[in-house]
């Protein structure tokens, strides 16, 4: 079905605002740290836990979801989830403990695990091939809004911010339950359950090209969720800055974080034009360079130069969303787009993003918190030599070329 560019962009906005829900539900405690501390007499390890309980559920969830993104209807899928989260939202915000906090944010996370990899595969088939990086990296500003629009929010406080976010998923779960876009992946499924879903992850996993993307995306994942959960602590304690001063940092190098996305989108789609690896290439340099930012983000004082290199390391961190999942899509077998971009997410949040908050704050609490910070900034390098490793077979192992290639260009038309 041949649908207008207006309306192709229109579902781009409104899965872009669901990832804004998703970011800024993820993130909205980050600035309310001092509440929670007050209210629920919370240590940093018990904080850095509230993040990885989260994690931990969106990436459980994450497997699930991304298979049922090729069997049931995707627009029901999404609605429910978006129903689920802000009932999550709701517990988290009237709990009277520590515990149900925990309950409330757990819930939210395993809601919001379906955002990504559905809307990720229902836009690699409405979009052209060609512009895959480019559409999903304007996919992924909803991400950085809602990274930000998240920890400003939670500025008012706790319970405050929580109730805030819980209502739009309302509004969003009507919308996208109306939307013209395929339903499911078309694939029928003859043997259906868990043991299909073991079989199919294990097929994934032999995909060595997909083995090394999900080692340096997961890397990556984890000095994010490190990065994002302490840093605005990192600037109060260690650079001596207010609250309000190290937020006003934040969203500038947030702002920097924006262009990235979508400069890599844009980066990578001409690299790919020149070379079958561009993509990947693409996530590598943004990695290299992030390196020499982030360590200057420790190291420096307060001034232009921590400005700057907060700008840098999220301009260059940034690169990797849009050109991450078209090429998980790239490598997706027929019918299996959910899926493939389910299995990455699930190994890059479990592995990665859940364990960070908790592991960085503990770090903190035995040594110190640049020592702390260290720590994400050696996985960013370590997930761009991950990535380098996948160059030479993803030409052999990307199915891109074939999968669903002359339907996806007509999807959008003009």
């Amino acid at each position: 079905m041949k649908r207008s560019a207006a309306y192709g962009w229109y579902v781009v906005a409104l899965l872009a605002a669901c990832n804004f829900l998703n970011y800024a539900l993820r993130n909205v405690l980050f600035s309310a740290y001092d509440d929670l501390r007050g209210t629920f007499h919370a240590t940093d390890s018990e904080i850095g836990l509230l993040g990885s309980v989260y994690m931990a559920a969106h990436a459980l969830a994450t497997l699930p979801a991304g298979w049922l993104g090729d069997r049931v209807d995707r627009r029901r899928m999404l609605s429910i989830a978006a129903v689920l989260w802000s009932l999550g939202a709701l517990i988290a915000a009237a709990a009277p403990n520590l515990g149900w906090l925990i309950v409330g944010r757990a819930i939210t996370g395993l809601a919001t695990a379906a955002v990504v990899p559905v809307a990720n595969a229902i836009l690699s088939e409405i979009f052209p091939p060609a512009r895959k990086a480019s559409v999903l990296a304007v996919f992924n500003i909803g991400l950085f809004l809602g990274g930000t629009g998240g920890i400003a929010i939670g500025l008012v406080g706790h319970p405050t911010g929580v109730l805030v976010l819980a209502f739009p998923g309302l509004l969003a779960a009507l919308l996208v339950a109306r939307l013209d876009v395929p339903s499911t992946s078309g694939v029928v499924e003859a043997t259906p359950g868990a043991r299909e879903l073991v079989r199919q992850f294990r097929a994934l996993l032999r995909v060595r090209t997909l083995r090394w993307l999900m080692v340096s995306t997961t890397s990556m994942a984890f000095a994010a969720g490190g990065y994002q959960a302490w840093l605005l602590d990192f600037l109060q304690q260690d650079k001596d800055m207010s609250k309000e001063a190290a937020t006003q940092l934040l969203g500038l190098a947030f702002l920097g974080g924006l262009a990235g996305v979508v400069a890599g989108g844009r980066i990578a789609d001409r690299l790919r034009n020149r070379w079958v690896f561009g993509r990947l290439a693409t996530i590598s340099i943004g990695m290299a360079c992030t390196v020499p930012c982030a360590l200057a983000c420790i190291y420096a004082d307060r001034g232009v130069g921590l400005a700057l290199a907060s700008i840098g390391t999220m301009f260059f961190i940034s690169w990797y969303h849009g050109p991450m999942a078209a090429s998980v899509d790239d490598l997706a077998p027929a019918g299996r787009a959910s899926t493939t971009q389910a299995l990455v997410i699930f190994a890059m949040h479990l592995i990665g993003t859940a364990p960070a908050s908790w592991l960085v704050g503990r770090i903190k609490d035995e040594s110190s918190f640049t020592v702390a910070m260290l720590v994400p900034t050696a996985a960013i390098a370590l997930a761009a030599l991950a990535m380098t490793r996948a160059f030479g077979s993803f030409g052999s192992d990307a199915h891109g070329s074939t999968r669903g290639g002359g339907s996806a260009i007509t999807a959008i038309d003009g």
